[in-house]
């Protein structure tokens, strides 16, 4: 996963940029709640690739299976899939046009 995690990490730092310009365009009474709650979301996915990335190379310092590892994937991808139900209610609420909608769906697809 080391070298999967830095690929994920890149892919990851341009999703939260992206992310941080749509929802800078969100209206004002969501860009407090859903905006704050999305932007939180995409930094505690961030954080738990690079939490998985540092236990599997301790878990493969010390030849252990990748047991905490896999826990820490799970609850990312959990993580992952309710950030693509908030990017859907973003669309739906019209926080975003149909293109943008698209591009930043497409680019949370593209992590899980």
């Amino acid at each position: 996963m080391a070298l999967e995690a830095l690929t994920l990490l890149a892919k990851l730092e341009d999703f939260d940029i992206f992310t941080h310009k749509v929802c800078q365009k969100f209206q004002k009474s969501e860009r407090h709640v859903l905006s704050a709650s999305i932007r939180d979301n995409v930094q505690e996915i961030i954080f738990l690739v690079i939490e998985a990335a540092k236990t599997q190379l301790e878990e493969r310092r010390k030849k252990r299976p990748p047991i905490k590892t896999l826990d820490i994937l799970k609850r990312t991808d959990i993580r992952l899939e309710y950030l693509k139900i908030q990017i859907r209610k973003a669309h739906s609420l019209k926080q975003t046009d149909t293109k943008t909608y698209e591009a930043w769906a497409g680019m949370a697809r593209e992590l899980g």
